[in-house]
């Protein structure tokens, strides 16, 4: 019977380094939470949703339209995308922010998605190879948040793994 080792997990060495540096890694990436709820305040609800979800086809999962909150869930791979109105009168969360979002999203290909997006009617920024191993490319939502695009163009190991990143 084989035991399945985790092949990202961190070696010995920047371990060392990690703790010198007062950080404690773990002996493999197991996040605790299952799900990452990105909060982005809007204006413009009905051009948000219609941006994320008409342009970047992004499912919407849930909505409320009620007593002065708006607000509307969209999956983005497993985690979550939910937008409030920034102008509404009840929200129990702070609403100073807005247009402050960078979000970086993996995605399988992100050269087929750099080609399906230039053809949509938005302002898409080049897609570039990155000396940390990924493809990305960005693009700007209505408010002026950054999301970008990206997919490892080096061995999965290799790109998640600590060891590329101790001198």
């Amino acid at each position: 019977m084989s035991t399945f080792k985790n092949k990202t997990a961190p070696s010995k060495k920047a371990i060392k380094v990690a703790k010198d540096l007062g950080m404690d890694l773990g002996k493999s990436w197991n996040a605790y939470s299952r799900e990452v709820r990105i909060h982005i305040y809007v204006k413009n609800m009905k051009e948000a949703v219609r941006f994320y979800n008409q342009i970047l086809e992004f499912p919407v999962v849930h909505y409320w339209r009620n007593n002065g909150s708006e607000g509307t869930m969209l999956d983005i791979g497993g985690n979550i995308i939910e937008l409030y109105n920034k102008n509404g009168t009840y929200h129990k969360y702070n609403k100073k922010y807005y247009g402050n979002v960078s979000l970086s999203l993996r995605v399988d290909d992100v050269h087929k998605l750099h080609d399906k997006f230039s053809k949509k009617n938005i302002s898409i920024g080049e897609l570039e190879d990155n000396s940390w191993g990924d493809a990305s490319f960005e693009i700007n939502d209505i408010e002026g948040n950054r999301i970008i695009f990206f997919s490892p163009i080096i061995n999965k190991n290799k790109y998640y793994s600590l060891n590329n990143t101790i001198k």
